[in-house]
């Protein structure tokens, strides 16, 4: 708690704005805006491996939390930490998902692409969401090292383990059978699961646009159906999305709209 408030006092409130903008950066919003990105304007094969070790690193960040059931610092001092602080928190407090998240996200595409720029960005990054984690009061030190950690764990496992891009009907069907059914009974994987199944299940077979101008229509208008559909459901569906088998196949649903409706529906504008 010692750390946490020391770092409160160093930064003050007047950088609260900027904080909360950081830490935004390692949030569900951001990754959904990367992933779709990355996938359509740079590389979608290399996005759904991306995609699917991100879903990955995201459930075993939840098995994590659910195994130490370390309570956050706000339940323990509820002066710590605003409520607009708490709002940006789920679960447990060990092992941070925002840093874990980031760091599978931004150190796999350093590993993969060997960009100076990327490294120097993901040395940057990580540590400034890790501090802003402590900073809003919804972490202790050790998480954020450990989702540090095990963030790298996951993009160094996913650089040399390659998932079949094109694997076999009855495989798919196992695993969409299998996903949904841990899903429904343990309803904290769920997002994840569908995560998961959507990636195992997309087939990229389109080549990225060439051209700036094709790249923005893609990009803004492909992002904002994404988003208004992950938005829009959320708003349909009301409490039902918190239901393992409704969460389960919203992600999954979403992941397949993102990754093969939207490069089709957009085809002739991007192609």
């Amino acid at each position: 708690m010692t750390t946490i408030e020391w770092i409160q006092a160093l930064l003050g409130q007047r950088l609260e704005p900027l904080v909360f903008a950081i830490t935004n950066l390692g949030s569900e919003y951001a990754y959904i805006a990367f992933l779709t990105l990355y996938y359509w304007l740079i590389d979608p094969w290399t996005g759904r491996q991306l995609g699917l070790f991100l879903g990955i690193s995201y459930g075993c960040n939840t098995i994590l939390k659910e195994l130490f059931d370390i309570p956050r610092p706000f339940e323990l001092n509820p002066d710590i930490a605003s409520a607009d602080a708490i709002a940006t928190s789920e679960n447990a407090s060990f092992p941070s998902g925002h840093v874990q998240g980031s760091a599978t996200f931004w150190i796999y595409l350093s590993l993969h692409h060997h960009r100076l720029w990327l490294w120097v960005w993901s040395l940057i990054l990580l540590p400034l969401i890790a501090i802003s984690r402590l900073y809003l009061g919804v972490h202790f030190p050790l998480d954020v090292v450990a989702g540090l950690i095990v963030g790298i764990l996951f993009a160094g496992i996913g650089t040399v383990w390659s998932i079949p891009v094109k694997p076999r009907f009855i495989v798919r069907v196992t695993v969409v059978i299998l996903t949904f059914f841990l899903a429904t009974v343990w309803e904290h994987l769920a997002r994840s699961l569908g995560i998961i199944t959507g990636f195992f299940l997309t087939q990229p077979k389109f080549t990225p646009p060439s051209t700036w101008k094709r790249r923005l229509i893609l990009g803004g208008i492909g992002l904002t159906l994404v988003l208004t559909l992950f938005i829009g459901s959320r708003w349909i569906l009301g409490d039902w999305r918190n239901q393992g088998w409704v969460t389960y196949w919203r992600y999954s649903l979403l992941t397949l709209f993102a990754t093969e409706i939207v490069p089709r529906l957009l085809h002739r504008q991007t192609g």
